[in-house]
């Protein structure tokens, strides 16, 4: 994204021109308002399904929400960096905040289902990579937008980079982690685990699609972000705020969205009941084998 900068006349202090359109105040307090309402379902959900893992998407449908009220006090001006700061900072840090959930999700998955055996990175270390590497973006990409905050033309331009290679680190990390889903996933329905076998009401494969579904939104959206931060200012992806709300907030929305609706701590839950059924029926009858095991005592 560009700026336009204004060196000011007859003695004028210089500004920037932070917008090319007017930002729109119904589209801004919109989103506000969905992001809201779907971060508050994702905090209640937190509690039946003991999803502490849904922190960080949480703090990232904060970040949504206030980053489009951000876009709505920029109505009518264009100029005020204020708010200008709050929306780019918040919107852009949201996806990072999203992808930990997701990365935290699967590592669980994985476990649950007793299936470590098919992963193609131990699940000791599949989580902590990920989220690991997710900070190192998330860093490149806040660092980026905090430099551009300060209003110098030059710094602003060094921080447009670095918010830039923080997208394109961000989205072939995030590829590869659905590469990693997607064998992990086709290696289960080959070889199904006992609890999948015995536990057919589990619908796993279910959350796995609602996972890529999330997965892909957010993809979409990095991608069309980097093309955005990539693009001169007289493209129509800068020029247009369509672009945003269409390619970024609905994308973003739709990724906290599916997560809500086909919540991975529904699979969890049933499935560690299922689990501890199996040993209790295990253990079961492993005491009906002892005792068949133990001599008669004849008077």
């Amino acid at each position: 994204m560009d700026f336009t900068f204004h060196p000011g006349v007859n003695g004028s202090k210089p500004w920037v021109e932070f917008y090319p359109y007017n930002p729109s105040l119904t589209a801004g307090y919109a989103f506000m308002a969905i992001f809201g309402i779907t971060t508050i379902a994702h905090i209640i959900l937190m509690f039946p399904y003991r999803a502490a893992y849904f922190i960080p998407l949480v703090i990232g449908g904060i970040c949504e929400t206030f980053g489009y009220y951000g876009r709505a006090l920029s109505h009518n001006d264009r100029t005020g960096i204020g708010s200008w700061a709050q929306q780019q900072i918040l919107i852009l840090c949201a996806p990072p905040f999203v992808a930990a959930t997701i990365y935290m999700v699967l590592g669980r998955i994985i476990r649950v289902l007793n299936a470590e055996h098919h992963s193609s990175i131990r699940t000791k270390w599949l989580t902590t990579i990920f989220v690991l590497n997710d900070i190192i973006c998330f860093l490149t990409q806040i660092i980026g937008a905090g430099v551009q905050v300060t209003g110098d033309a030059n710094l602003m331009d060094i921080g447009k980079k670095a918010v830039l290679a923080g997208l394109v680190f961000s989205l072939i990390i995030f590829l590869l982690f659905v590469w990693v889903a997607i064998l992990f996933h086709m290696r289960l329905a080959k070889n199904p685990t006992l609890v999948v076998i015995q536990s057919p009401r589990l619908n796993w494969k279910r959350y796995m699609w609602a996972l890529y579904a999330s997965c892909a939104a957010l993809a979409i959206r990095n991608l069309v972000r980097t093309i955005q931060f990539g693009a001169n200012k007289t493209s129509a992806i800068n020029t247009k705020e369509a672009y945003i709300y269409v390619f970024d907030a609905a994308l973003m929305l739709v990724s906290m969205a599916v997560l809500a609706v086909w919540h991975p701590g529904m699979l969890i839950k049933k499935a560690r009941k299922a689990n501890e059924m199996e040993k209790r029926y295990g253990a079961m009858n492993q005491e009906g084998s002892n005792m068949q095991d133990v001599p008669l005592v004849s008077c």
